[in-house]
């Protein structure tokens, strides 16, 4: 390990980068030791599923890429493509190149009409936290692909109208609608319009109103388990962004979400989600960030219809020195899996996760970052075999010329 690092920084001796070039090229590796990578409870054991009882992993992720960011009179292109390989040590079966990248034309006719083309993918390992039935013969990866067009025309001054289409597809290999996870593949195309009103002392108010038409991956129509192939999903929603002074703002939203499915209503969701994010500049170097949200995750699932949760988070960032990043996070997640159910379970789920991690960014040259991170999860559920302690640990070094 000393030695890559020492041909690491030799290299980074030579390279160089600057905020002003139109492109660069990043290169970046990351080690990840967990000793739960499957989120197992203390009583089980990889052996049934993997023929293996090593409980922790080994995970190095490498990274290459291009950035361009070229301004051109009002117009701004920019275009990040990256591939990360990933290598498990114990569990290989779960190796896999991931490919993303960010293209975005961030447009502008007059400085009173703007907006964004963006076409978006990136491909992550899943946690398995989310995951009851783990099949050896995937990846565990989820997909994210969004393609965007927005615009932001401000007639007259302080208002501005709001629209955009985007389409999104979300594909996991680990699970389907039908397994009792909240994660799953689905595909939609949503359409979103509002107006914003922004005050001279910088906070704003908006409203916007969407509507999402939405097939689900893997899903086939059953009248048994009340599985259905698709949906649409409206929703309501109201931003207030407050600027209480020069060290704190408030940002808050709520929004009604609808979801009609296209057969069965039984697996209709509806109710208000929000989040309110309070962030207070203590001094200069530290801020402090508290949150609170809900929200809900409509499924197909057996055993319920949707999960409702409820999230409360306090996340400080200190500026140690100017090449120097410290960042907390302490998070409490409760989960509670609610509504319809084609096989009802005994007794209805509920789960609390509490997160707790730390990690520090030092940048000893404009074109070199080092980074370190601790973390801790623990979940409690009142089902068996559904708790579970992870620790993990991470060191990444990065390279941008």
């Amino acid at each position: 390990m000393l030695v890559n690092f020492a041909v690491f920084m030799s290299i980074a001796g030579t390279a160089s980068a600057d905020d002003k070039d139109v492109v660069n090229f990043t290169l970046s590796h990351a080690i990840t030791y967990d000793d739960n990578l499957f989120k197992l409870d203390r009583s089980e054991s990889p052996t049934a599923t993997f023929g293996k009882s090593q409980r922790w992993e080994m995970i190095n992720a490498t990274t290459y890429g291009v950035s361009i960011n070229k301004p051109y009179s009002l117009q701004r292109f920019k275009f990040d493509v990256n591939q990360t390989s990933y290598r498990y040590q114990n569990y290989n079966f779960l190796n896999f190149d991931g490919t993303n990248y960010d293209i975005q034309w961030n447009w502008s006719l007059t400085p009173y009409l703007k907006g964004n083309i963006v076409f978006d993918r990136q491909q992550l390992p899943n946690t398995f936290a989310n995951i009851t039935s783990i099949n050896p013969l995937t990846t565990n990866t989820r997909t994210v692909k969004s393609n965007r067009f927005d615009f932001d025309w401000s007639p007259q001054g302080n208002w501005h109208l709001l629209g955009g289409v985007t389409d999104l597809t979300v594909t996991t290999d680990n699970s389907s609608p039908t397994q009792n996870n909240i994660d799953f593949s689905f595909e939609q195309t949503s359409a979103r319009a509002g107006i914003r009103y922004d005050l001279p002392s910088g906070s704003n108010l908006e409203y916007a109103s969407s509507t999402a038409n939405g097939k689900y991956g893997q899903s086939t129509l059953n009248e048994v388990l009340f599985t259905d192939q698709g949906y649409e999903e409206k929703r309501q929603e109201f931003k207030f962004n407050w600027v209480l002074s020069g060290k704190s703002k408030l940002n808050m939203s709520a929004t009604y979400l609808d979801r009609k499915n296209d057969n069965f209503s039984q697996r209709d969701v509806s109710g208000w989600i929000g989040a309110v994010n309070y962030s207070w500049d203590v001094t200069g170097k530290t801020r402090i960030n508290f949150i609170a949200s809900t929200d809900l995750f409509p499924t197909q699932a057996i055993s319920y219809t949707y999960v409702r949760q409820n999230l409360i988070a306090i996340r400080p960032t200190w500026s140690v020195t100017s090449k120097v990043l410290v960042r907390g996070d302490l998070t409490v997640r409760e989960r509670a899996f609610e509504g319809f159910a084609p096989v009802p379970p005994a007794e209805d789920r509920h789960d609390r996760t509490r997160v707790a991690s730390i990690s520090a960014t030092w940048e000893p040259r404009r074109f070199v970052s080092l980074g370190v991170m601790l973390k801790r999860e623990v979940r409690d559920s009142n089902l068996i075999n559904d708790d579970y302690v992870s620790n993990s640990a991470m060191i990444n070094a990065g390279l941008t010329f």
